[in-house]
């Protein structure tokens, strides 16, 4: 039961306690879908607004997250994504006992703007291979990302990219090329309507979005990449202990 002033806590915050609990009990196991709003509402005889925000306590605090037309769920511990030098995607998710997966969305060949210019040293008009990639943990969309590659170099390589493939491992396979992180930057953002899209989420669940450079053994740069985490299953780890 929820009162009104129970401990001096808000009704929402003791709904999220109650349902925190019923997941530690087993009652709602991982996976496992948690009641609506309306369902939420109509059993402990509050408004959609509470309810809502009892839900909404539950992804902040890691233990549940939405998927955009089917619902919450309850959450695995959040991911720990760990970034190093030569980490792959694949490798950190397994690292963590679980599934990766991903997903070529689109690719085209544009030309190198200024900044990826810079970036990625290249000459006026250079063209790039830009690789639109969704990324899964245990089937769940977990992170976007967009990567531009030196088409003088990887002009064919979207021909190569197959369902769970490791842009990486391909790059090494393919070119020779053992690839490492230079540079990264980390902010919190919010999700454009796309990227909400792809990862299921609801414009206001934050993304993690890193903005990385990596080069190959020659210290030549051969990729720039942003990529959106979902910030409700995931957290980021950099590690300095890689050499």
């Amino acid at each position: 039961m929820i009162h009104a002033n129970a401990e001096g806590l808000p009704l929402y915050r003791q709904i999220s306690q109650l349902i925190e609990s019923d997941i530690e009990s087993g009652r709602y196991a991982v996976g496992a879908q948690l009641p609506t709003e309306h369902d939420l509402g109509r059993h402990y005889k509050v408004n959609r607004h509470t309810a809502r925000e009892a839900l909404r306590q539950l992804k902040d605090d890691g233990l549940a997250y939405s998927i955009r037309g089917k619902g919450t769920f309850v959450a695995h511990s959040k991911v720990l994504y760990r970034v190093a030098r030569k980490m792959r995607f694949s490798t950190s998710v397994l690292e963590v006992g679980l599934t990766p997966g991903a997903k070529l969305i689109s690719t085209r060949t544009e030309p190198a703007n200024e900044t990826l210019r810079d970036k990625l040293d290249l000459p006026k008009d250079a063209p790039l291979v830009v690789l639109e990639i969704l990324r899964s943990v245990n089937q769940i969309p977990f992170s976007f990302a967009v990567s531009y590659l030196p088409a003088e170099h990887f002009g064919l390589m979207s021909q190569r990219l197959q369902e769970g493939f490791s842009l990486y491992a391909l790059m090494r396979e393919l070119y020779g090329i053992e690839v490492s992180r230079q540079s990264s930057i980390f902010e919190v953002t919010l999700p454009e309507t796309r990227d909400a899209e792809l990862l299921q989420i609801p414009l206001n669940v934050p993304l993690l979005t890193t903005r990385s450079l990596a080069v190959d053994q020659t210290l030549q740069p051969v990729e720039y990449c942003v990529s959106h985490m979902r910030g409700d299953m995931g957290s980021i780890m950099v590690d300095f202990s890689e050499k």
